[in-house]
């Protein structure tokens, strides 16, 4: 699989010979637009993307990963358990959105904030890429016998996207995570890691995404590399997102460091991420 989003990530970047030029001519003088829908959704696969909740709008994420599919049809490849994130987040201005969430796996809670601080632009003076700033704070309920400050984790992102046409995206996103406590003495506080992600729209309302994390630095020996391949589906008030990963977590301490499946035995994830935004 690291194979095949590397010859994914190759094919991406070969097919940007040419811009997806968009001009506004305004007395003989083309002026920089705004490059819209460099992603349809917030999330890429398992990963957030550069775009941001729209402004006075409320949007609603249930992602869902079912269990492993290494039991077959005993379990019917893992449907028969989940782990489900609730994901609600606002639109401030077409700059910022904040947003909360709950996750089933290791019962963990969430605030997070994403700050848009530069728009790619074509025509005119225009500018190459977006750049975009998460941060979030999660906090683990799942063992009460710890103090709330052993239970913090903190990740920060940065995002820089590229539309290059209007059919490819790609993303990388430079990432640092910090937990508070940790199980033994060996491990690091502190994690680095740098993500890559992209989407190849294949009809109007469908595209095929990937994404994946590189570790920077040492794991342990039971470290697997993270990665996700969706699909997209715009089906008019909601983004639909089908996809096969080796996490089941969907909340980025755990989908960028804690994945468990390999391709040995069938031990992956099915899931989804399904998007409702309600205007107020």
């Amino acid at each position: 699989m690291n194979r095949f989003l590397f010859v994914f990530t190759s094919l991406i970047i070969s097919l940007t010979a040419q811009d997806d030029m968009l001009e506004l001519i305004d007395d003989g003088t083309i002026n920089p637009v705004p490059v819209q829908a460099t992603f349809k959704a917030t999330r890429i696969v398992n990963s957030q993307s550069i775009e941001l909740t729209r402004p006075k709008t409320l949007e609603f994420m249930i992602l869902h990963r079912f269990g492993s599919m290494n039991n077959g049809f005993y379990d019917l490849f893992g449907m028969d358990e989940a782990a489900i994130r609730f994901d609600l987040k606002y639109g401030i201005n077409d700059r910022i959105s904040l947003g909360a969430g709950r996750s089933s796996l290791n019962k963990t809670y969430d605030i997070f904030t994403k700050l848009k601080l530069l728009k790619q632009t074509s025509g005119g003076s225009s500018f190459p890429f977006s750049l975009a700033l998460f941060s979030k704070m999660e906090i683990s309920t799942i063992d009460q016998d710890l103090s709330m400050s052993d239970q913090l984790t903190f990740d920060i992102q940065v995002l820089a996207a590229r539309k290059f046409n209007p059919s490819i995206s790609v993303q990388v996103m430079p990432t640092f995570i910090h937990r508070n406590l940790v199980q033994t003495a060996n491990e690091s506080h502190d994690l680095l890691s740098f993500g890559i992600g992209g989407r190849v729209k294949v009809t109007r309302r469908v595209s095929i995404n990937t994404d994946t994390f590189f570790p920077l630095g040492e794991r342990n020996e039971s470290f697997k590399q993270s990665w996700g391949l969706g699909c997209d589906i715009e089906t008019g008030g909601h983004v639909f997102q089908l996809m096969i990963t080796n996490v089941q977590g969907s909340f980025e301490s755990d989908y960028i460091e804690n994945a468990t499946g390999t391709f040995d035995e069938l031990n992956l994830f099915l899931g989804f991420n399904i998007t409702r935004v309600f205007s107020l």
